[in-house]
This record gives structure tokens, C-alpha cells and sequence, in this order.
């Protein structure tokens, strides 16, 4: 079996403008599997294994699965077979199971286009020497909408799955333009479906999660989110006074020059390379494929959910102690 052969989606060319987004490089793919001492036939051993478990779970969507998406699973779980398993099953289901935070999502909806464009998520291509990536996300509008926001986070979650060769990231919140306004947009709910879908279906890496200027309000929704997070994360929460603090923990060569960084790279370019990949006709057509075809039929499960047990809609105010 090849990585990336198109036995699904026909003509779906999922690594548009990769080079440009991700700074996906040939032979990527070959140092992950010598840092954890696997030959390409054992990958192409645990794809083939994996696919052979998806088509006997008369729940999840037969003829959905991409063997890249299988891939961007193993590299996000340490090549894990179990664990990618697991996350396969969480993301097919969770797109039904929340569907206020999932569902209706378009780069070519209003928010979410002017989001992409102006760069409220900021994705540099270069990544720091541990091949850790860092994802930037800032306010720059008081009527920003958070859940169109994170809508996008999402969208962008997509795409990786599919080209992402990174082992870990590192998050960085810039609030120096929050709100209240933004602050009365959470509730318990969208906490707790957010948190789950970044860490429990595209189940990355957080390597650290470090937030800029967060006003006196946002304590309260940080509690909030503490309660539900693991306490590995919550170990790696780090609170800064001034964009400028973070270089000391992050290396500037991977920031754009004009955000303070040293990386021959703008804002706006690096934003009109993720348009280029998001606004393409075929990343549009998944989305629409995505919405229309990836169909979890539950009453057809034949093991447990894990969703309705930890942070999904059932889970949701059962695991956040709200006194």
C-alpha cells in the first residue's frame, strides 16, 4: 500500500499549497518513522490493520476513510494502533454528536472567510527543531464570533490531518483585544467540546499552551476549562504580560517578521497560502462531502461510545463541577 493513494474521494488532491501551509518537505514522512524505529512496512502494515478494523464497525461511514487521514492519526499518537483506533472512532462520531460546533462549516461563510483572511489563526510553515508546530490565534475584532472562531480552528484541523508532519504543538493565545463580549460567548458546553474535539478526535500533542494579556474576566472561563482539562495540560499552561515574553520560550525564527519573529514571512502571507489551500474547489468539496457523507449510525455500534463518557454533549455538565 502507498501512503496517499486515492481509494477514496476520487481526484481529492488534499495536499494543495501543503508546501506553502505546513512547509511539508519530501522525505518527512521517512525521519518520523526512523525517530520511532519503524520501517515503511510496518506502516504500511498498521494502515492495512486499521483499515480492516474501520470496515467491521457497521457504525462508523464505509468508504470514508482516507489512508492519509489514517496516517495523520498514527503520526499525532506515537504510531499507536489502539490509540488511532480510538480517535478514528471519536472524530467520525463527534462531527453528529456536536453538531452546534461542527456542523455548517465553510471558509466560504462570512465569519469564518474573514477570519481565514485577516488572520485571527496564524499558522507560520516553519516549525521549531523538536518538529513541533506553533498555532497563534488572536482577536483582532471586539464582534469577533468565538464559535465561528473556533469553527475555523477546525477547518484548519482538517486540513492537517491530511498533511501535517509535525509531532506536537504549541499553542499561543494572544488576547490583547478580548472583551467581555467574547467572554459571555462560552458556556460549559462549548468549553468542554472544544477541549474534547482538539485533544480526543484529531487528538494532537499540546506541547504547551501559552497565553498573552489575558484580561481579569478570562480567569473565569481558564477555570473553567482547568477543570476539564488533564492535569499534563494544565502543567503546561503558561500565562505572559507582552507578545515579546513568549520569545523566551519559543524561538523566534519560527514567527513572522511582523509579529516580532525573525522568519522571512508576513501575516498576510501566510494567511493568503491557507486561502489558496481552504478556498480551493476541492478543500470546498470535502467540506461539503465531509457534512453529507460522514455519517455515524449509533444505533449500529457494537462497543461503547467514549464521546457521552468524558467531554461530549452528555458529558458535558456531568464533568465540569460548576459550584
Amino acid at each position: 500500500m502507498t501512503i496517499g493513494d486515492l481509494n477514496v474521494y476520487p481526484n481529492f488532491d488534499y495536499s494543495i499549497n501543503a508546501h506553502k501551509v505546513l512547509n511539508v518537505r519530501d522525505g518527512d514522512i521517512e525521519l518520523l518513522l526512523k525517530t520511532y524505529s519503524i520501517t515503511r512496512k510496518a506502516l504500511d502494515d498498521m494502515i492495512t490493520s486499521i483499515r480492516e478494523w474501520y470496515e467491521k464497525q457497521p457504525h462508523l461511514p464505509q468508504g470514508q476513510l482516507h489512508d492519509r487521514m489514517i496516517l495523520g492519526h498514527l503520526i499525532v499518537r506515537g504510531f499507536s494502533v489502539e490509540q488511532c483506533k480510538e480517535k478514528i472512532d471519536n472524530y467520525f462520531a463527534s462531527l453528529e454528536r456536536m453538531p452546534d460546533l461542527l456542523a455548517g462549516r465553510s471558509p466560504l461563510s462570512p465569519n469564518m472567510g474573514k477570519y481565514l483572511r485577516e488572520g485571527y489563526w496564524v499558522m507560520p510553515p516553519m516549525k521549531t527543531i523538536d518538529n513541533h508546530r506553533v498555532v497563534i490565534f488572536r482577536i483582532i475584532n471586539p464582534d469577533m464570533v468565538v464559535l465561528d472562531a473556533a469553527k475555523l480552528g477546525f477547518l484548519m484541523g482538517d486540513y492537517r490531518l491530511f498533511n501535517e508532519t509535525s509531532n506536537g504543538d504549541h499553542w499561543v493565545f494572544d488576547f490583547s483585544n478580548a472583551t467581555l463580549n467574547h467572554a459571555l460567548q462560552f458556556n460549559p458546553m462549548l468549553i468542554a467540546n472544544i477541549y474534547y474535539h482538539i485533544t480526543s478526535c484529531y487528538a494532537l500533542k499540546l506541547k504547551g499552551i501559552h497565553l498573552i494579556n489575558l484580561p481579569t474576566f478570562g480567569h473565569s472561563i481558564l477555570a473553567l476549562f482547568k477543570k476539564i482539562m488533564k492535569s499534563k495540560h494544565v502543567s503546561r499552561l503558561h500565562l505572559y504580560e507582552g507578545f515579546e515574553s513568549i520569545f523566551k520560550v519559543l524561538p523566534k525564527e519560527v514567527f513572522p517578521k511582523d509579529m516580532g519573529g525573525t522568519a522571512n514571512v508576513t501575516v498576510k502571507e501566510i494567511c493568503d497560502n491557507w486561502c489558496d489551500a481552504l478556498l480551493s474547489d476541492t478543500w470546498r468539496n470535502f467540506y461539503t462531502h465531509q457534512e453529507k457523507y460522514f455519517k455515524v449510525d449509533e444505533n449500529k455500534r457494537i462497543s461503547a461510545s467514549k464521546i457521552g463518557d468524558t467531554f461530549g454533549v452528555e458529558g458535558s455538565f456531568r464533568k465540569l463541577d460548576l459550584d
